[in-house]
């Protein structure tokens, strides 16, 4: 293999490596955004359950 070739691999595996990074970024950010969605949910959820609790009083 000569010093061209071997830059070239060395290259694409950089961009592979990039790729890997940004995919990761992206699902720890999904992941965050879901964890968020569900513990607003479940907050209310509750309110509502406490508003109805209220209500029947």
């Amino acid at each position: 293999m000569n010093i061209n070739q071997v830059r070239e691999k060395l290259h694409l595996l950089i961009d592979e490596v990039d790729d890997i990074y940004v995919l990761n970024g992206l699902y720890r950010n999904l992941l965050s955004d879901k964890q968020q969605r569900e513990m607003y949910e479940k907050e209310q959820l509750e309110k509502a359950k406490k508003q109805g609790r209220a209500g029947q009083r």
